[in-house]
């Protein structure tokens, strides 16, 4: 009875860990973020994970598309550099958001005019400027939900083999108020020091 129970307990725990990972997915702030892959993704219930991508900043068109996600309770939300920095402040607000595109009723196309609203999240930008974006994707949903992430655009990278400027960690907010400075920058400036 001990070998079986022995057995028994050697079998399942992967199985546990791989449980406790999958409910714990490494994407759930801007420092951990992975990159947009265009592959089906689900996302625990009332929860948010994180997607980046590299631009060149040569001002040329980055379309973000969200299939189905118009009705879905699941939403992205889109962030610069710069705002990755302080994303959880309230104050900070993203560069944009996926949102639904009218279409032609009779041909579904992507139309200004159109009198019928798209079942697709999109979201369509361009900047002067190179870095690391990020894209917050939300699950307001009161269970794990679906969604699938696509990215196109002819300045963008989406994997380790980056064209744009080097990467900036964004800082991941801390309690108590007591802010990281990293020592470089401390040296450049002593009145950051602690």
């Amino acid at each position: 009875m001990k070998k079986f129970i022995a057995m028994f307990a050697i079998l399942i725990t992967p199985l546990f860990a791989a449980t406790a990972f999958a409910d714990n997915p490494a994407n759930t702030q801007p420092a951990t973020a992975t990159f947009i892959n265009g592959q089906p993704q689900s996302i625990p219930a009332n929860s948010t994970q994180w997607y980046k991508f590299d631009y060149a900043g040569d001002r040329s068109l980055v379309t973000i598309l969200m299939p189905n996600g118009a009705n879905s309770l699941v939403a992205f939300n889109v962030f610069t550099p710069e705002q990755a920095q302080s994303w959880w402040e309230p104050r900070t607000t993203p560069i944009g958001r996926g949102t639904a595109y009218s279409i032609n009723c009779a041909t579904g196309e992507e139309q200004y005019w159109g009198e019928c609203q798209s079942n697709d999240l999109k979201w369509k930008g361009a900047f002067n400027f190179p870095g690391t974006f990020y894209v917050q994707v939300v699950n307001s949903n009161t269970g794990t939900a679906n969604f699938t992430l696509t990215i196109q655009g002819t300045g963008v990278s989406v994997g380790s083999a980056s064209t744009t400027a080097p990467q900036v960690q964004p800082m991941l907010p801390v309690t108590g108020g007591v802010w990281y400075v990293p020592p470089s920058k401390a040296k450049a400036a002593p009145w950051l020091r602690e």
